[in-house]
């Protein structure tokens, strides 16, 4: 089961790459034990390594890195690598430090978004235009899974703060969602998605299923794997009321999933920009005790069978015209209010 913000740790495997550059002599033996511990790894398990010229590869890694003194003095090969790989959602973490490759995504000059992102940190729920709820789900930071309950609970807690018979229709923010953990963010507004169906899924590079996401009376679960107990609204959410979806360049890996959730739905339209681009599934390897692989491995797929290779594109485009203060004259939401009012 891959699962998005998990990192399933796992033992170094012993495969061998190649032997064609044992010519290549080292500072460091340590060093190049663990560049081929590494390897290995992408090479046994990255998801376009079919793709990779391994023996090249491994000459222009072994080149960059073998006047290295030590593993630390090497690790500035890895953005490198990541790039060959075409791996921008991936890293290696080495003593509580990411190296990864930073590629150019185009996130447009939304100034307002990105500003926001900083600002609004917390899930907010409010009533807009007498009866529509609009409810902000930021990113979260919890990787380590220790706090879903918590995040469900809180987005859980919002929509109970408004929702009322007099709701007929919602809008989902996630503009400023710029990733975490996936779950809770699903398994929070799962009444608004639907229930007792698939929603989604991860899928290997070969379109081979690698999971289900299955909503099931509030609670998700990846295949029959629960992942976590959420508590039910105080009062029911009313069934296929229409949800308008909000997008930015912001919105990124598990903000672009909760996203991906809810394709598909019936009376649902997304609005905004194009999302980042982080729509690939990661898994976590260990390396050794003080460094670990965070590789994708696979895409995401939406309930219709669309597999999310680049990005999630909006339903409408609308460029700019955010606005965070006053949600009243933000264009995004003043179009997702006239399409609920046509809806209902």
């Amino acid at each position: 089961m891959k699962q998005m913000i998990f990192l399933l740790f796992t033992v170094f495997s012993s495969t061998v790459i190649c032997h064609a550059q044992q010519q290549i002599h080292f500072k460091n033996d340590s060093v190049k034990q663990y560049i081929d511990k590494t390897l290995v790894l992408i090479h046994d398990h990255a998801l376009n390594k079919d793709k990779i010229d391994w023996n090249s590869l491994q000459t222009e890694v072994y080149n960059k890195t073998k006047e290295a003194g030590n593993i630390q003095a090497a690790l500035s090969v890895y953005p490198y690598l990541f790039e060959k790989i075409e791996d921008h959602h991936g890293w290696l973490s080495y003593k509580n430090k990411n190296y990864r490759w930073i590629k150019n995504v185009k996130r447009l000059d939304n100034e307002v978004v990105k500003n926001a992102v900083k600002k609004y940190e917390k899930v907010e729920a409010v009533v807009i235009n007498k009866n529509i709820g609009y409810l902000r789900i930021p990113g979260n930071s919890d990787f380590s899974t220790k706090k879903m309950d918590s995040i469900a609970g809180n987005i859980v807690d919002e929509i109970d703060k408004i929702n009322s018979g007099k709701i007929k229709g919602w809008i989902i923010d996630l503009r400023l969602n710029t990733g975490g953990n996936m779950y809770p963010m699903i398994a929070g507004i799962s009444d608004l998605i639907g229930d007792n169906e698939k929603i989604g899924g991860f899928v290997t590079s070969e379109k081979k299923s690698e999971g289900d996401w299955i909503l099931k009376n509030g609670n998700i679960y990846v295949d029959n794997n629960q992942v976590l107990n959420r508590r039910k609204l105080k009062v029911p959410v009313g069934k296929q009321l229409p949800v308008a979806v909000l997008i930015s360049g912001y919105t990124a890996s598990s903000g672009e999933m909760t996203a991906v959730s809810l394709v598909g739905r019936k009376n649902t339209k997304m609005f905004g920009e194009d999302s980042a681009g982080y729509t690939t599934t990661n898994e976590g390897f260990k390396v050794d005790s003080n460094s670990g692989l965070n590789l994708a491995v696979g895409y995401v797929v939406d309930r219709t069978g669309k597999i999310y290779i680049e990005n999630v594109k909006p339903d409408m485009e609308i460029i700019g015209g955010d606005n965070f203060e006053d949600l009243n004259t933000d264009k995004k939401i003043t179009a997702s209010v006239e399409w609920i009012k046509k809806i209902k």
